[in-house]
Parts: C-alpha cells; structure tokens; sequence
C-alpha cells in the first residue's frame, strides 16, 4: 500500500466515523432544539454527515461516473453544512447580531440554492466540472477537471465557514464563554481553509475538509453536554477538561 492508499484509507475511515456520530449528535441536537441555536446545529449536522458519507461512498464503486455522482452529493452536503454553520454560529447566544441579519440569510439562502441546483446538475453542464476519464490518483476518490463553477463554489463555501468563525472569533475577544468560543473559532478557520486548501491542490480527490467540520459537530455536542459531565464517555471528558 504506497502513502496515496493509505491517506485514502485514513480519511474514509475518519469519515465514516464522523457519520457514526450522527445518531447521537442527533439525538441532543433535537432535545436541545428550543435552545437558541439547536434547530441550526441541527441542520449542520445533517450537512456533515452527507458530506462525509457521500465523500466515503466514492470508495464503493470504481468507475469514473460513479464516483463523479457521488461527489455531486457530497458537494450538496458541503453547502448545506456551510449554510447551517453560518446560521448556527449566528444564533448562537454568545455571538454578536449580524446586521442585516434577515437580508444576510435570504441572499445566502438564495446563493446555496444555485450553488446546490448547479452542483448536482453538473453532468448536463459542466459548468462547475467535468470527471476525468482517467482512474483516480488516489484510486478512492473522483478525478475532475475544475471548471468555473467550482472555484465560485468553493469560494463561498470557505466565505460560510469563515464568516462563521469570524463570529464565534469577535465573541472569544470580547470574552464570552471563552472555552468554547475559542476552539469553535479556531476550528471554524481551520475547516475553511482546508476547503480552500483542498479544493486548489487536490480538486475533487483527497479532502480534509469533511472531517474539519465534523470536528465543529462534535464540540457543539460536547457543549450541549457539559451539564451531563459524568455521562460523557472518557475521551470526551478528557476534551472537555481540556477546555475548561
């Protein structure tokens, strides 16, 4: 096995435990639904775990074609994450008020909808792609060629991500629920620029990004559960610790 299977075979894995994490992650996130940001964390989480799952799934089949539609599925999980880190990040209670903030979420809202409808409607057009007839480099995951689409696709994707971050960031200076603040700004930076470092260096292949955001998934239910302490299981106790 050279490094390129290997890397494969590392972040398949670490995706598909990521979707593990989703029935649980679940589970809080609706019983904290009437909190100020619960519904959104709902929806972020359900965009990680598509976005993980489907960039997994391109492992389960060889051919071109499938691999291409599974990265157009991936690619829907992508925005909706984006959008529902956006809205959780700005719902949170420790964060400032967007201004604008109704005109802020009808123009993105709009902005995914395109970006969504174009991405897995690509085969009829390839304004965002074309799939590469050749076999993947990296044997697991879609080899496409780039297209204009794609680089406005990814250029809001890293925007969703940073401006979220840069909320949590602006609440961690003025020294709110520093703990938290801190790791989901530092973690929000780093999810965008794995997309932006993934999407420019490796398009359509090997991909920290899906696991960067499901790190975001999982402080949000370590939080959620910091009340429950003696209920975590111990790693997550360690973290939480760590935190403090």
């Amino acid at each position: 096995m050279d490094s390129g299977q290997l890397l494969s075979v590392l972040l398949i894995a670490g995706a598909g435990l990521i979707v593990l994490t989703t029935y649980p992650y679940l589970a809080t996130g609706i019983a904290y639904r009437d909190r100020d940001n619960g519904l959104s964390y709902i929806l972020f989480l359900m965009g990680v775990a598509v976005w993980n799952g489907l960039f997994a799934a391109q492992a389960l089949d060889p051919r071109p074609i499938v691999k291409g539609f599974f990265f157009s599925i991936a690619t829907l999980g992508a925005v909706l994450a984006g959008l529902g880190w956006l809205l959780f990040a700005s719902t949170a209670s420790s964060t400032p008020l967007l201004d604008r903030r109704r005109l802020v979420y009808r123009v993105v809202a709009l902005l995914a909808g395109i970006d969504i409808t174009l991405a897995i409607t690509t085969p009829t057009h390839s304004l965002y792609w074309t799939v590469a007839a050749t076999p993947s480099v990296s044997l697991a995951f879609t080899d496409i060629v780039p297209n204009v689409g794609y680089w406005l696709h990814t250029v809001f994707l890293t925007a969703l991500f940073g401006a979220g971050a840069t909320l949590f960031g602006r609440a961690w200076q003025n020294g709110t629920d520093v703990a938290y603040t801190r790791l989901y700004t530092l973690a929000g930076f780093t999810t965008a620029v794995a997309i932006l470092g993934s999407s420019v260096l490796l398009s359509g292949t090997t991909s920290i990004a899906p696991l960067a955001a499901g790190c975001l998934t999982t402080i949000g239910w370590i939080q959620a559960q910091q009340k429950r302490y003696l209920r975590l299981p111990r790693p997550y106790r360690w973290l939480n610790n760590l935190l403090r």
